[in-house]
């Protein structure tokens, strides 16, 4: 039995994204080897006659996303040492979860910028790989932020050594000042105060319950906040409207913290790598950032590196308001990442799917329900739904049930809805 379990759960964990284009087709490094003699010398091949590369290279690392971005995307680019070396599959696997988010019906499809899809991508770096990717696959535009002068420049110069996307692209500078009080001290000159009680649960993927009031406060657990260069706020210019924002926040509080993986060697400053408090301070100040700018973006993300801090920020977000959070998981050989995105626009209201007809029982979700309803209330709001549709219905208050008979196709069926 046991062993089945475990079976079961490496069976469902999740994959590459299906539209990620080594989805089927990891990168062949004997085939790149023979097209790029640069990246020949960092190619060898193990006992079972497989073509590998060094992990542990930076060196290695850096020519592969170079011949990847080069033979996959027709696109150049180039970083100096030291600075963050993406993974090229890693980083398409959140354009595309941010694609599909757009895509979706979750939340309203607004007409911000005609039909061209903008993002901002916070602490874009040297690398820039997020808008490179988002561009050369999908045509969208790109706000790039950072702060160093070398992540500016090569964030820039990999933008103009491609000229075909070129114009969809800006890089802006963040004022790097030594200190930036937190969104809540800017709006109201008070300090964050500390929570004393923190809810730690938290699901995986679903719709948040907006609360009454989008007072913003920083927890205990938090260790330390943010205090650092802008990142949303004051970056984000009046009037301006984006579809989302992207972010590789920084996931560790010391470089040596950043350094404990011996299997990989990805280069990263201590501006890319490290902040006061970690990945938890960062994205709980895009959080907060999110709470003062609310439907400037349609979706809000970030990428995760902790799964407790999954937790933690998606507590937080129940408590300000946001209308909307899905979490998805990125896997890349034996990392693991995950992907937290938010929405202050009011949800789509979806009662139910149109293969309910085809089944007795049914279970579904209402999206957007606020907390001050009872279990009654939403109940006798599922007996309008589908009485105005025609239906016969009957509320049972005491077992808080609605038995529904519908008409399909000269056939009549009973449904039996259950509030849970």
């Amino acid at each position: 039995m046991g062993s089945k379990k475990r079976r079961r759960r490496r069976e469902e964990r999740p994959t590459i994204h299906p539209k990620n284009k080594y989805s089927e087709n990891p990168p062949d490094f004997a085939l790149l080897a023979s097209l790029y003699p640069s990246f020949e010398p960092f190619v060898f091949y193990s006992r079972d006659g497989r073509p590998r590369i060094d992990w542990t290279d930076f060196n290695a690392t850096r020519e592969l996303t170079r011949v990847l971005l080069l033979h996959d995307h027709g696109l150049n680019w180039w970083i100096p040492d030291g600075q963050l070396c993406p993974t090229v599959p890693n980083r398409s696997n959140y354009i595309h979860w941010i694609e599909d988010l757009l895509s979706s019906n979750i939340i309203p499809t607004t007409s911000r910028n005609g039909d061209k899809v903008k993002g901002f991508d916070i602490g874009t770096g040297a690398n820039c790989i997020y808008p490179l990717l988002g561009a050369s696959l999908l045509g969208w535009s790109f706000v790039g932020s950072d702060m160093t002068d070398v992540a500016l420049e090569w964030a820039e110069k990999n933008v103009k050594s491609n000229p075909h996307i070129s114009e969809l692209i800006e890089i802006r500078k963040v004022d790097n000042s030594e200190s930036t009080p937190s969104i809540q001290e800017s709006l109201t000159g008070k300090s964050v105060q500390d929570e004393s009680n923190m809810d730690m649960s938290g699901h995986m993927d679903e719709e948040a319950e907006p609360s009454s009031s989008s007072s913003f406060n920083l927890p205990a657990g938090a260790q330390s906040s943010y205090h650092g260069p802008p990142v949303l706020v004051g970056v984000v210019r009046d009037g301006e409207q984006f579809d989302f924002c992207i972010c590789n926040p920084p996931f560790f509080e010391s470089m040596e913290e950043a350094g404990l993986n011996p299997k990989t060697s990805c280069g990263g400053t201590p501006e890319e790598m490290v902040c006061s408090g970690g990945e938890r301070a960062f994205i709980t100040r895009i959080i907060e950032d999110s709470v003062a700018l609310k439907q400037t973006f349609r979706w809000y993300t970030s990428m995760v590196g902790r799964k407790s801090n999954l937790k933690f920020l998606i507590s937080k977000l129940r408590k300000v308001g946001v209308t909307i959070v899905k979490t998805t998981e990125f896997v890349q050989g034996q990392t693991c990442r995950w992907g937290l995105a938010w929405s202050f626009v009011p949800p789509a209201r979806k009662i139910i799917s149109p293969h309910v007809a085809e089944k007795k029982n049914l279970s579904f979700m209402l999206e957007g329900v606020q907390r001050q309803f009872s279990a009654l209330d939403v109940l006798q709001s599922i007996e309008t739904f589908f009485s105005a549709s025609g239906a016969s219905c009957k509320l049972n208050a005491s077992s808080f049930t609605v038995n529904c008979t519908l008409i399909n196709r000269s056939l009549y069926q009973m449904i039996n809805v259950t509030q849970s």
